[in-house]
């Protein structure tokens, strides 16, 4: 298994607050984590176990051996914002099962 597609773990920062005067939110610095991971799209048979039907814009992200997961809010992969549906972790690699939201946070 090649470990060769660029992910960003992202956890927003707690220091994000409505700021009443300016009418806005005002965002604070998030953490962004860089690693290379393998990541390919879920197959319709596991789609169909873990949602029920089959789901376009579900990945399965595979880490490396030893790789500590940071704490993160959603994952960044090739500009597009993925949420966690689902997490094993065999052998000591982390397997994440993953799906793709909307700017909004709602899924696609």
């Amino acid at each position: 298994m090649r470990c060769t597609d660029e992910i960003i773990f992202v956890k927003e920062s707690s220091e994000s607050h409505y700021d009443p005067n300016l009418g806005e939110w005002i965002d604070g610095e998030s953490k962004r984590t860089i690693t290379l991971a393998n990541v390919t799209d879920l197959g319709t048979d596991r789609s169909v176990k873990v949602f029920g039907d089959i789901r376009q814009e579900a990945k399965v992200i595979r880490t490396m051996p030893l790789f500590s997961l940071p704490e993160f809010d959603h994952i960044e992969i090739d500009g597009k914002t993925f949420k966690e549906t689902t997490a094993r972790n065999p052998s000591g690699r982390h397997s994440l099962i993953v799906q793709e939201v909307a700017s909004g946070g709602q899924v696609i």
